[in-house]
């Protein structure tokens, strides 16, 4: 016997073994149970998910001698003629290529013919929407007024083409995507059936690809299974020509640090071992669509457990906003790509502008924002000026800028409430560096973080969540709120560490050591939550926020 792909020699032959369309299964079975059955069916839907396979079971069950309940026996000679292809009673025509309105016609001549030796004539008409305007309305009388014991069963992928005057009289059927568990799942057991090893991640895979189309998992198997030996997740995706969640995590890396060098060679080191620069995008596309869903979300409905926490850990480096900026820059180049001449230049110009636009969207030297920013320097010393630390339920604002040409203050010119916006270190009259508070650290916190992300953003991102709390020695005390382990290791890391001292004493004018701690670690409480979050509330906080970010103000407490 000639051999039948795994498509077709799985595809369901009851009922009961149509996969994730419950709700199809459940209204025609209690129709034939109630001897209801409609005159015409439209079964719309995605491909592969069962709508051909449903209208033939349904076939079977009206004409089946022996039919069990709502299940055709599949044993009779009219459901093996059937399966075979060879019923003289029910028709399948491909509407894609009898199109005209002289097949339709054709149709309907022969469907006044009664039927011979089967209960009901049925017709499959696949790819319905194909048919001309025309062709339709030759059928729709038909339709209307059909001849007794005459089914028509109609399927389609796009129901829009499909004319109202059409829609209103048939009875309609959704065939939805099969959820992804329920095809990984039932490749599992066509696997396990033919006695072939497959590793769950390979199977996982397979499932992602087809798209809730159960026929083109199978087929993807299929496929696959032509490889020797225990199918794994490397050899899917050899088969499939994709580059992989770890591919698309380190492009990702590369991104987030801004390396154009980086982020280029990743991607040319793909291409050259045979990769579409189409695909590889679009996959990128997807490890973002997991990100944010696990931003929004925090759950990892389709992404590989090993990379789980790194995953979690670019989401947080990303931020909502740039990856939301991230997602639309690539849609709108993928688009592009499919029309580009050279297709591995569109996509390094696409990976070059996502890096691109990550950075700040404005320039802090315009008229403009020197403007404002002189406008809001007057508002925060008059609000500090009208009341002391000790009275004040709304600590004064210190606010850091980078060093702006001509910007120097008159002399004897002193804010002692707001610390110099110069990134010098401090430095007494005798030309030695002055003792520091940690209210001057504070003060100069932003211009730290500021000079951290020029070298480092990854650094950056962690840094940013911690606050610099206690002066000791030489020793500068960082604490993170609990549950911010993560960004205390990190910076705590002998790379990460040594940047941040760096530029330390670059800012300061003095090396410190750094020492990170969680608020549980540094044994004292935190500031009371009220005051914090009317401080937070207080309107000249709010604009200092607005214009600078809040990653670039410090509130003393």
């Amino acid at each position: 016997m000639a051999y039948l792909a795994l498509y077709r020699e799985w595809r369901p032959k009851n009922f009961k073994d149509m996969v994730g369309q419950d709700h199809v299964t459940k209204t025609l079975t209690n129709a034939l149970m109630q001897s209801k059955v409609a005159h015409a069916y439209l079964f719309s839907g995605p491909r592969g998910t069962g709508k051909t396979t449903t209208a033939k079971v349904l076939a079977k069950a009206l004409n089946c001698e022996h039919r069990e309940g709502v299940e055709p026996c599949n044993q009779c000679a009219f459901c093996l003629s059937i399966d075979q292809g060879s019923a003289m009673e029910v028709f399948e025509i491909d509407a894609a290529s009898n199109r005209g309105i002289d097949e339709i016609r054709d149709l309907r001549d022969k469907v006044r013919l009664s039927a011979g030796e089967s209960k009901y004539k049925v017709y499959i008409i696949d790819e319905v929407h194909m048919l001309t305007t025309e062709a339709f309305n030759a059928l729709l009388k038909t339709l209307e007024e059909p001849p007794e014991r005459v089914v028509f069963i109609l399927a389609t992928t796009e129901v829009h083409k499909i004319p109202l005057t059409i829609l209103s009289r048939v009875q309609r059927f959704e065939f939805h995507r099969i959820p992804l568990e329920q095809i990984h799942s039932h490749l599992d057991k066509v696997c396990q059936t033919i006695g072939r090893d497959v590793e769950p991640e390979a199977l996982q895979i397979i499932a992602q690809k087809s798209e809730g189309g159960l026929r083109d998992a199978l087929s993807i198997l299929d496929q696959c299974l032509l490889l020797d030996g225990k199918l794994g997740v490397e050899q899917v995706y050899q088969v499939l020509g994709m580059v992989g969640e770890e591919f698309s995590a380190q492009l990702v890396d590369h991104l987030l640090t801004g390396d154009y060098a980086k982020a280029l060679g990743c991607l040319g080191e793909g291409i050259n071992q045979g990769m579409d620069p189409r695909q590889i995008i679009r996959e990128l596309l997807d490890y973002l669509r997991q990100a944010l869903l696990y931003a929004s979300t925090q759950a990892f409905p389709q992404i590989a457990p090993h990379l789980r926490e790194h995953l979690a850990y670019q989401c947080q480096m990303l931020g909502l906003k740039t990856l939301l900026q991230w997602i639309g820059i690539l849609l709108q180049g993928e688009s592009q790509l499919k029309y580009a001449a050279n297709a591995r230049l569109a996509a390094e110009l696409l990976l070059v502008q996502v890096i691109y636009n990550s950075q700040p969207g404005y320039s802090k030297e315009s008229p403009q924002v020197l403007e404002r920013l002189q406008e809001l320097e007057e508002e925060i010393k008059n609000l500090s000026s009208g009341k002391s630390r000790q009275e004040s339920k709304a600590e004064p604002v210190k606010k850091v800028k980078e060093s702006r040409e001509g910007g120097s203050e008159p002399p004897g010119h002193k804010k002692p409430e707001l610390p110099s916006l110069q990134d010098k270190p401090v430095i007494s009259q005798g030309g030695e560096t002055s003792a520091l508070s940690i209210e001057q650290v504070q003060g100069r916190w932003g211009d730290i973080l500021e000079q951290v992300r020029k070298r480092k953003k990854s650094t950056h991102a962690f840094l940013m969540e911690g606050k610099p709390v206690e002066l000791d020695g030489d020793s500068l005390v960082i604490v993170f709120k609990e549950g911010l382990s993560f960004h205390r290791d990190k910076v705590n890391q002998k790379e990460n560490r040594e940047t941040i001292e760096e530029v330390l004493q670059s800012i300061l004018g003095k090396a410190f050591r750094l020492q990170s701690l969680l608020e549980n670690e540094y044994g004292k409480d935190p500031k009371d939550s009220e005051q914090v979050e009317e401080t937070k509330e207080n309107p000249m906080i709010k604009k200092a926020a607005d214009l600078f970010g809040a990653d670039l103000l410090i509130v003393e407490e």
